[in-house]
């Protein structure tokens, strides 16, 4: 009878160590996600995840300023909860285009899928917003 108490009580430990590791994971990506956004007012913000199943994953933020240039780039990789935000200062300067295409060099890394996935996120909320915005009508200005 123990053997099964016991095994049992092993799944409760390994289940809850495994929430603890996640909560910690959603407070860094959140701390990081919080930290870029109210940095800038302006511009557009991006997130993207990569890897697969057996493959360390990757989630890459990326911030765009109205100029077309790249303002921040971090990425989240790792497999545990020691995976931290990291500021990768090599590719701030570049236009979102020149971006993608030094991504898409690596295709197979998982950062690299990420700052793909963040770049299409980009295009498709600044393509809603312009289909917004070509779609309301003029109003007259007040005298």
């Amino acid at each position: 009878m123990w053997g099964w108490q016991g095994i049992l009580a092993l799944l409760v430990v390994a289940w809850l160590l495994q929430c603890a590791g996640t909560l910690v994971q959603i407070r860094r990506y959140r701390g990081a996600f919080r930290e870029l956004s109210s940095k800038w007012s302006d511009g557009w913000m991006g997130a993207g995840r990569g890897g697969r199943f057996l493959q360390a994953g990757s989630i890459a933020m990326i911030v765009v300023s109205p100029d077309e240039r790249v303002r921040r780039v971090v990425a989240i990789t790792g497999r545990t909860v020691f995976a931290r935000a990291e500021r990768i200062e090599l590719y701030e300067g570049l236009t979102p285009a020149a971006l993608r295409a030094e991504a898409e060099r690596s295709p197979k890394r998982p950062v690299s899928i990420a700052m793909i996935a963040a770049l299409d996120q980009i295009e498709t909320v600044r393509g809603n917003q312009a289909a917004r915005a070509s779609s309301m009508p003029d109003v007259p200005a007040l005298a």
